[in-house]
């Protein structure tokens, strides 16, 4: 019997997940896993690639999220679930929730338990972690609160509720997954067995750390430096899940049962049917100054516009106005690290001397893509690198590091026309203003019409 991996960070759950994408389904393949799911936070971002990557490897993609849920009466705590989407249908749910968590708080997003039951169709719920509500509940001794907040979940997610216990070692899991036990037994809802994934090897828990210190803007000799309390947060094989000590075997075969409820076959990452054509656009744009220069080729559905000393605020209200029944939204960039810029993050986090990690950085080659390659390439970056434990070992953390993101960047001069009502995920950035968290390939994938605006 093998096993299926359903609470997963990738690289999109931003400086907070180092499994990327294709190792994840690489390794799923290399372990005879049927099927991978990624479970970023807030975000379905990495959903097109996860679903090209096993469609292409022969397996099953799993599209969700990780999202906070806030109490709509009671002491107004925030609990995080992980949802599942089951199909096309439960896929637009997730956009709709991903909205709505950043419409209520563009810094820490969440959404409410009437949200969630509002948008609860085609989705899967697990209970989350011994950090989620149900085990919070029941390591407070409130065991009453935890049933009726196990009553809720189930009345809306029914059969597609289960309770999720994980084991990384913490003594507050052992005491928790007893009594999420007890509490399956009275209220007969499936356990299943997780682990939360945020690196992909156990080796790479300094690489976590490392990210938790880039985000916080932290060093290694901070209290708060290590994201987690051990180095279990990785990408077990079946083997090591099974291995796992306290666990019926029904809850490694509900990983299974649950990725046997996911339908990928139609629509699973729906298209839209739009019928706004590029040419469409172009002819608006010809018509608001036949000045402007405007660019595309005929199968894309890109278009390019020289403003030609126009303000481009006005050429967007221009179209606005005449399609009434689109939004004009940003849509996003994910700045890739660079061996320069990665291995400086990671330096700083050590507490290196400025003036070193000039030095060292200044002399990793400008075509080198990898802190290996650049080892290879320049005998003084691999004299400096290896002069000390630390700069080696910084070299080797952030080469685990070069494929997660640096940042997510509004793209501020590119638009896409999103037909209103089509549900896309859709957050705040740091100025307030809107944007979708898909990337331009997947705007093109979707079937949107992208426009760039250039002075």
């Amino acid at each position: 019997m093998s096993f299926v991996h359903l609470h997963t960070h990738s690289e999109y759950s931003w400086l907070d997940g180092a499994c990327t994408i294709d190792d994840l389904v690489q390794r799923a393949v290399q372990y005879k896993m049927p099927a991978v799911a990624i479970t970023d936070r807030n975000s379905v971002a990495g959903a097109s690639r996860l679903w090209h990557q096993c469609i292409k490897a022969g397996i099953k993609p799993i599209i969700g999220l990780e999202i906070a849920v806030q109490n709509d009466l009671g002491d107004g705590r925030v609990f995080s679930v992980i949802l599942l989407a089951k199909n096309g249908s439960g896929y637009e749910n997730l956009c709709r929730l991903i909205t709505q968590a950043h419409e209520h708080d563009p810094q820490a997003p969440k959404i409410t338990k009437r949200q969630l039951r509002e948008h609860s169709q085609n989705l899967i719920c697990l209970s989350f972690s011994v950090v989620g509500e149900i085990c919070t509940l029941l390591l407070e001794g409130k065991d009453e609160q935890a049933r009726q907040v196990s009553d809720w979940y189930y009345e809306v997610f029914g059969e597609d509720y289960f309770y999720e216990i994980q084991n990384h070692g913490l003594p507050s899991e052992a005491v928790a997954m007893n009594k999420l036990l007890n509490l399956a037994y009275q209220t007969k809802i499936p356990v299943v067995l997780t682990n939360d994934c945020h690196y992909m090897d156990r080796s790479d828990s300094l690489a976590i750390d490392s990210l938790n210190c880039i985000r916080k803007g932290l060093d290694f000799a901070h209290p708060e430096a290590k994201r987690f309390a051990c180095n279990e947060y990785y990408f077990k094989s079946p083997k090591e899940m099974k291995a796992l000590k306290g666990f019926p075997p029904e809850l490694t075969k509900n990983t299974l049962e649950i990725a046997d409820k996911i339908d990928v076959t139609d629509g699973y990452i729906p298209i839209a049917e739009i019928d706004l054509s590029a040419p469409r656009v172009v002819g608006l744009l010809s018509s608001y100054s036949p000045t402007l220069r405007i660019k595309f080729k005929p199968r894309s559905r890109h278009i390019t516009v020289s403003l030609m000393d126009h303000k481009s605020a006005d050429v967007l209200e221009h179209l606005r106005q005449q399609l009434l029944d689109y939004d004009l939204v940003h849509f996003t960039e994910y700045d890739p690290w660079t061996p320069r810029s990665i291995y400086s993050e990671v330096l700083k986090t050590m507490k290196v001397p400025e003036e070193k990690i000039k030095e060292l950085c200044g002399s990793i080659p400008a075509g080198a893509k990898t802190l290996r390659e650049a080892i290879l390439m320049n005998v003084d970056f691999s004299c400096l690198s290896s002069e000390d434990y630390m700069c080696s070992l910084a070299a080797e953390i952030g080469d685990t590091l070069i494929n997660t993101f640096k940042e997510e960047i509004t793209s501020r001069h590119n638009y896409a026309l999103i037909p209103k009502g089509i549900p896309v995920p859709v957050v705040q950035d740091i100025d307030g203003q809107p944007r979708c968290q898909y990337d331009i390939r997947r705007m093109e994938e979707a079937g949107f019409v992208t426009i760039e605006m250039q002075p």
